[in-house]
């Protein structure tokens, strides 16, 4: 009889050392972890400057555009030159959309032998980098000689610049740079 009560002891001490080898082995039970949405910002912040009615920061919805932001800061004035923005581009948060004004550059008289300059109304008064010389470019604050040869070299090799954005694809140009150079600068294609 002292056999059979080993045995059985045996096998007593055999499931309960499986079932605590399982349930150390096993994975956790209980409910599923669910994960919530993380808390979104109410919209992109902008801040639109330059030729509008009211200058300020606005907040818009996500997936607005430049035309929103010209709206939501009561539209562009009168003398306002538009030609420079890009009013389908979709906003990014944290940017600055300043709206230029327009204005007449003087351009040389044709004699050479009389100095002075004449008034002549332009369809820009920025530097188009699509088109832009070496001096021209140089004329930027921020970009040297190296960077103008740069920038012509890439708009050579890959085409024209569609953004301020795009200029960060050239080697040495920095976000700093872009804001130097924002207020001067367009992208006009001309056919």
């Amino acid at each position: 009889m002292k056999a059979v009560w080993n045995i059985l002891i045996g096998v007593l001490l055999g499931l309960l050392s499986a079932g605590l080898l399982l349930l150390i082995v096993s994975p956790p039970r209980g409910q599923a972890i669910t994960l919530s949405i993380p808390p979104t910002a109410s919209g992109l912040v902008v801040y639109v400057s330059g030729a509008v009615q009211s200058s300020g920061v606005y907040t818009l919805p996500y997936g607005s555009r430049v035309q929103d932001a010209l709206q939501a800061a009561g539209g562009a004035r009168s003398e306002a030159y538009l030609g420079s923005l890009n009013l389908a581009a979709l906003l990014r948060d944290g940017q600055h959309i300043f709206v230029p004004l327009a204005y007449d550059t003087p351009t040389p008289t044709p004699d050479k032998t009389v100095p002075t300059l004449t008034p002549t109304p332009t369809s820009s008064p920025f530097i188009n980098l699509n088109y832009a010389t070496q001096e021209e470019l140089e004329s930027l604050p921020g970009i040297g000689a190296v960077l103008a040869k740069r920038i012509i070299a890439y708009r050579t090799r890959y085409g024209f610049f569609n953004s301020l954005q795009d200029l960060l694809k050239v080697y040495g140009i920095k976000p700093q740079t872009l804001q130097l150079i924002e207020p001067y600068v367009s992208f006009e294609i001309i056919p």
